[in-house]
């Protein structure tokens, strides 16, 4: 994975009057922290930062370049945590974590299926299990997600964790076992909606 390069600017003020200041102007607050280096506030531009997150996804490694007191810094880094409107969805605030390029780190990646399983064609239902499995590498190494094959899955079949393929570099750490993707039948379908509709607590029963 190739660094994006993000410049960010020191952050004076702190608070959520000034933060309010900053996301009226089109930037956002945020935060750089890690092993060698202490908590830093800094500016960062919303638009940009938007850009990054659509076309490399928050498992992106970055550049940041900070500048501020007249000099410049940089700090290779991974997004740690984003944080949104509940209800606009807007970026609100960022956390960055500076990591060493010799250092192996977790991330959560997204698992992609890829191809039309064998079992649809039969008249199944491909079902997709867990969506995201934790891997780690190091950083240069950090895949944007997971891209699975399931063309071969007929109906009655799954894929597994542990079925997976992954580049060279990368450590899947999620349970082997868990199910990625799954072709049921119809039917089996249908029995589960069944269940789930008559599963349920008894009306209560008035009182003597």
């Amino acid at each position: 994975m190739q660094a994006q390069t993000l410049e960010v600017t020191m952050r004076p003020e702190v608070g959520k009057q000034a933060a309010r200041r900053l996301r009226r102007q089109g930037k956002l607050p945020g935060v750089i922290y890690g092993k060698k280096i202490a908590n830093l506030a800094v500016i960062i531009p919303a638009r940009q930062l938007e850009h990054i997150l659509a076309t490399e996804g928050e498992n992106a490694l970055l550049k940041l370049v900070v500048s501020g007191d007249g000099q410049n810094k940089e700090f290779t880094a991974v997004i740690r945590e984003v944080q949104r409107h509940p209800l606009k969805g807007n970026l609100t605030h960022v956390d960055f974590y500076q990591v060493s390029m010799e250092d192996k780190l977790r991330a959560t990646v997204p698992v992609i299926l890829e191809g039309e399983a064998r079992g649809v064609k039969e008249g199944g239902i491909l079902q997709h299990g867990v969506r995201e499995i934790e891997i780690e590498s190091l950083p240069a190494d950090l895949p944007e997600s997971i891209v699975v094959d399931v063309s071969h899955l007929g109906v009655g079949e799954h894929l597994t964790v542990g079925e997976i393929k992954v580049p060279a570099g990368v450590k899947i750490l999620s349970e082997p076992d868990t199910v990625i993707a799954t072709v049921v039948t119809t039917r089996a379908v249908e029995t589960e909606t069944e269940e789930e509709t008559t599963t349920g607590e008894s009306p209560a029963q008035p009182a003597e």
